[in-house]
C-alpha cells in the first residue's frame, strides 16, 4: 500500500510541472500596448495605455485545445517515469462531481507507438487543476 502511495506521489511530481508549466503566466495575456509619443512645440498630448484581461481556458476542452494550440508538435505533453510522451486526445469521458466545487473527468489519448493513455483531469468550478495518468492500454499504470 505505501509502495503504491510513493510511486503515486512520484508520477504526480513528474507530470504536474509539465502539464501545467504554462497554465499561470504561460501566455495567457496579451502585451500591454502603447502609442508611441510626440512631443510637438512644447505641447504635450496624453498618453492612454491598454491592458487585457487575463483569461483562462474552462473545462478540460478548453484547457487541452490550449495546450495543444501552445505546443510546437501541437501535442499536449506528460511525463511519465521520467520519460517524456507526446499524446494527441481521442476520447473524452463524461465528467464525473467530486465533492465541493471539484469535479474528475477523462481523456483517453493516443501516443506516437499506438499506446493509449488515460489523463485524469481535476478541475475546480471550470479550470484545471491537475492531472495524472490513470492507465496505460487499460492497465493501472
Amino acid at each position: 500500500m505505501k509502495t503504491r502511495i510513493v510511486i503515486a506521489a512520484l508520477a504526480a511530481t513528474f507530470i504536474t510541472p509539465i502539464a501545467f508549466a504554462q497554465m499561470y503566466g504561460g501566455g495567457y495575456s496579451q502585451p500591454q500596448s502603447q502609442p508611441p509619443q510626440s512631443s510637438t512645440g512644447g505641447q504635450q498630448k496624453s498618453t492612454t495605455t491598454t491592458t487585457s484581461k487575463t483569461t483562462y481556458p474552462e473545462g478540460v476542452k478548453g484547457y487541452l485545445d490550449q495546450q495543444l494550440a501552445t505546443s510546437k508538435d501541437k501535442k499536449f505533453h506528460v511525463s511519465l517515469n521520467g520519460k517524456d510522451l507526446a499524446l494527441s486526445p481521442v476520447k473524452f469521458h463524461e465528467e464525473k462531481k467530486l465533492s465541493g466545487n471539484k469535479s474528475s473527468a477523462a481523456v483517453d489519448m493516443k501516443s506516437a507507438d499506438g499506446k493509449i493513455y488515460e489523463i485524469d483531469f481535476v478541475l475546480s468550478g471550470t479550470q484545471v487543476t491537475g492531472a495524472s495518468v490513470g492507465k496505460v492500454n487499460g492497465q493501472k499504470p
